[in-house]
């Protein structure tokens, strides 16, 4: 159902029919028997951001029945038959609009109103709507309920874009004024303001996309009289040149009816296709004086415009027939203009679309090194950017309109790709002793290992494989406190770091934070769901402070993935800590009433301390869990608090706790 708006509100076309491409805007009305004699005209502005016309041919009225872009077509209403119904459709493109047409106002105005002495009391029932053209679905409508008893010219509607979307709102706003005055309102103060004829679309370009629904269009097929045939236009003097001083019928021309597949009464197959090549020869001409121009034009977007139109139309030539009337030998002629042209064009666009592609890669390479710094994968990743767009620039034809830019930009490109390069060296050499610290920590060198992760975060302070070995290391010098800094900064370089969470939980349990540590086995379970260790350290801690169900499903757990993992030492150590964290069952104490002692020799009802191993020696192992380990030309073991001489790894005492 039709949404109904009431004046001054507004309606959002692409939120409500997304996707939607074509419609139709109708304006209707209707005559009391004092307003038979009017003759009333509908006009659509075409706006650009300032409110004005970019230039006239975006005013679509009986003078001038499809907008230069192709995007907008009007039909033309009935006759004022007493009491009936007046339409006029406009047929809208909504993708062909012109980037630079904001707003689309639709006014109703009557012509000669003061020499008639007329006004809208007289016109009823107004009003405008918005239809899907595809499926003749009605979207929107505004029925108009004024009484405008002085007003010549009212304003709908208009058709505006906002943030990208489409959208329309109900005007109903009335003036004492005709078309002249709108057309004053309306158009720029330049006097030279014709748009670049290589952004507009002949008549007929339109006609191939827009069909408007034949029952809404009124077409005479007889002899009009006398006094419908006269025409009339809006003073030169008072609007530029581009409205045409040999003003056109007010009914739609027949080669335009023609392309918008409209039947029409005693107009044949032969006919129609006649009209389309007249059509065709009018855009060969227009193409040829264009073409010079093309050969300098360095915009894209313009050259693929123009590109697509000079196909079409070589097209559309070729398949001009042989016939009487047709053209056949000028179609010849215009093809021998045009073709020659497709290959300097297609070498034009292919320049300023590898031009257009080089600058996005550059714009790409410096926004992904903004705030150093970066672990070598980001300064790679921008050095490859950089050569993209270098190989782009270099292959530039010489004979194309962009190549001194281009030239100019590959200057630059270069100079950037060498300063990345140097950062990629410099990353390189970090990541080199960042490898030589790992070796000397599986072979206990901690000094050493220390010096070569202190030398790699000198050149690189973003290696976050780095800052995990100087945890390890300081960590087995005995200095919690430091290895929990060092983990800390591997995790604010990677939060998804497990290895680093798993090390800091050691940490924080040998300085005796067991909640701590508790929850960054968690963390690094959290990242790697697989992490055998982390489960097992997590339930003998649990198994410590007496949750004992969710420390033996820890453990269970860790069996599970060592088992898995085909880790045979920790699949057996998971086992016994099942073992050692079970619920002891006490050995039944009988009294001696007596005596009041019991067969263990302490007093009655007293409760029995059985002792519980609760953390055993774990088997080394590694963990399986993503890392951030930077790889260099040589192979180097990924370290990780699990396969270092860390806490996890050294025989544990063994402790007591109550029941």
């Amino acid at each position: 159902m039709a949404m109904q708006l009431s004046k001054g509100e507004r309606f959002n076309i692409s939120k409500e029919a997304p996707g939607l491409k074509k419609i139709a805007i109708a304006l209707g009305w209707q005559v009391t028997e004092a307003g038979k004699s009017y003759e009333i005209d509908v006009s659509a502005f075409m706006l650009s951001a300032d409110g004005k016309l970019p230039n006239d041919k975006y005013l679509i009225f009986y003078n001038n029945l499809q907008s230069c872009d192709g995007s907008v077509l009007q039909s033309i209403s009935d006759k004022n038959n007493r009491g009936q119904e007046n339409k006029t459709i406009y047929g809208v493109i909504l993708e062909k609009i012109n980037a630079e047409i904001e707003e689309i106002t639709f006014a109703v105005t009557i012509h000669e109103a003061d020499k008639i002495k007329a006004n809208f009391s007289n016109i009823k029932n107004a009003f405008i709507k918005i239809t899907n053209l595809d499926t003749g679905s009605e979207l929107v409508r505004y029925e108009l309920k004024e009484n405008f008893s002085r007003e010549t010219a009212v304003e709908f509607g208009r058709l505006y874009r906002k943030n990208g979307e489409w959208r329309f709102q109900a005007v109903g706003e009335g003036y004492q004024a005709g078309l002249q005055s709108l057309v004053d309102k309306y158009k720029s103060g330049n006097s030279n303001n014709i748009a670049p004829i290589s952004r507009e679309l002949t008549a007929g370009t339109a006609a191939d996309d827009l069909q408007l629904p034949a029952w809404d269009l009124e077409v005479d097929s007889e002899p009009e009289a006398e006094h419908s045939r006269q025409t009339r236009r809006v003073q030169p003097s008072r609007i530029n040149n581009q409205v045409n001083n040999n003003s056109r019928s007010r009914k739609i021309p027949a080669a335009l009816l023609a392309g918008l597949g409209v039947l029409v009464l005693g107009t044949s197959v032969g006919t129609i296709a006649l009209m389309r090549a007249n059509e065709t020869l009018k855009q060969a001409k227009i193409l040829a004086v264009e073409t010079q121009n093309a050969e300098k034009v360095t915009d894209v977007n313009l050259l693929r415009s123009f590109d697509k139109r000079l196909k079409e139309t070589i097209a559309h030539l070729e398949k001009i027939p042989n016939f009487p009337g047709f053209g056949y030998q000028q179609a010849r002629a215009d093809l021998l203009k045009l073709r020659p042209s497709l290959v300097p064009v297609a070498q034009n666009l292919q320049a300023a679309e590898s031009l257009e592609k080089a600058q996005q890669l550059a714009m790409e390479a410096a926004v992904v090194v903004q705030k150093p710094p970066h672990p070598i994968e980001v300064w790679q990743q921008s050095q490859s950017k950089w050569q993209q767009a270098i190989a782009l620039l270099e292959v530039i034809d010489s004979r194309t309109p962009v190549y001194n830019l281009a030239q100019n930009k590959l200057s630059n490109y270069r100079a950037n790709r060498a300063v990345i390069s140097q950062r990629v060296a410099i990353s390189q050499k970090a990541a080199n002793f960042s490898n030589q610290g790992s070796l000397k920590v599986q072979k206990g060198d901690v000094p050493g290992a220390i010096a070569n992760f202190t030398q790699a975060l000198t050149l690189n302070p973003n290696i976050p494989q780095a800052y995990l070995g100087l945890g390890i290391a300081t960590a087995k010098q005995g200095n919690k406190q430091q290895a929990i800094y060092n983990y800390d900064r591997a995790l604010q370089f990677n939060p998804n770091l497990a290895e680093a969470y798993f090390g800091r939980g050691q940490a924080y349990y040998e300085l005796g934070k067991k909640q701590q540590a508790i929850g960054d086995y968690e963390q690094a379970i959290r990242v790697n769901p697989n992490y055998g260790l982390a489960y097992l350290e997590r339930g003998a801690i649990r198994c410590m402070l007496g949750t004992k169900s969710q420390a033996v499903a820890d453990f269970n757990q860790a069996g599970e993935l060592f088992l898995k993992q085909g880790d045979g030492n920790n699949y057996k150590l998971a086992q016994s800590f099942i073992n050692d964290c079970q619920e002891p069952i006490a050995e039944a104490a009988i009294c001696d009433y007596r005596r009041k002692i019991d067969s263990f020799g302490r007093p009655c009802g007293r409760s029995v301390n059985v002792p519980i191993i609760i953390r055993r020696k774990s088997a080394t192992a590694t963990s399986n869990s993503e890392s951030t380990d930077v790889k260099s030309s040589s192979s180097v073991e990924k370290i990780s608090p699990a396969n270092s001489d860390s806490s996890s790894t050294r025989t544990r005492s063994r402790r007591r706790s109550k029941r």
